[in-house]
């Protein structure tokens, strides 16, 4: 096997080899097992870059070896109102399962930790599946541990209140139900 160098670029949404690595690879990972275990819909897949594009906290991180993409996080800056400074979170965090365990992980987690520090973040965060120990082991590995504002009120949960959208004939979002999200 050739030992190609792993590289870590930030995409850039006027490269078209990154646009079309961005949804490829997401939806790779959502495929997988300890992803979603299903292909993501054409319309997401297809919106996906302009939606990153348009969303001005949005990096995305590459992972390239030889000519491949074969990993990416998609992370967002956010705001600690607790330490008044900026924080980045992990959103998406992926390396196809072919090229798992050569280091890919581990130098994406480093490009983030990098820019982090360059925008003078107070910390990075993720959420993980507890039944994915590898994922798990390799962010340990890095200083993640499980959140506590006050352990005596217990570990943070993720919770997750999903909402629908359709657009209509007219090209309007509206809920669901047909209704206009805000409820107007």
């Amino acid at each position: 096997m050739i030992n190609h160098t792993i590289q870590i670029i930030e995409a850039d949404y006027a490269d078209d080899a990154h646009c079309s690595a961005i949804p490829d690879l997401l939806n790779a990972y959502a495929k997988d097992l300890l992803g979603f275990r299903k292909t993501l819909d054409d319309e997401v897949l297809n919106n996906l870059v302009n939606g990153l594009k348009a969303f001005p906290t949005a990096i995305v991180l590459l992972a390239k070896c030889g000519d491949a993409y074969v990993g990416m996080a998609i992370c967002f800056l956010g705001f600690s109102t607790f330490n008044a400074q900026p924080f980045i979170n992990i959103h998406d965090f992926m390396v196809l399962e072919a090229y798992r365990n050569r280091g890919i992980g581990k130098a994406l987690l480093w490009e983030v930790e990098r820019i982090a520090k360059e925008r003078q973040s107070c910390k990075i965060t993720l959420e993980v599946q507890m039944k994915n120990a590898a994922a798990r082991s390799i962010y340990q590995s890095f200083g993640f541990k499980t959140s506590f504002l006050d352990p005596e009120a217990g570990e943070q949960l993720s919770l997750t209140k999903t909402l629908s959208y359709r657009r209509n004939p007219s090209g309007q979002t509206t809920g669901m139900d047909g209704t206009h999200p805000e409820g107007t």
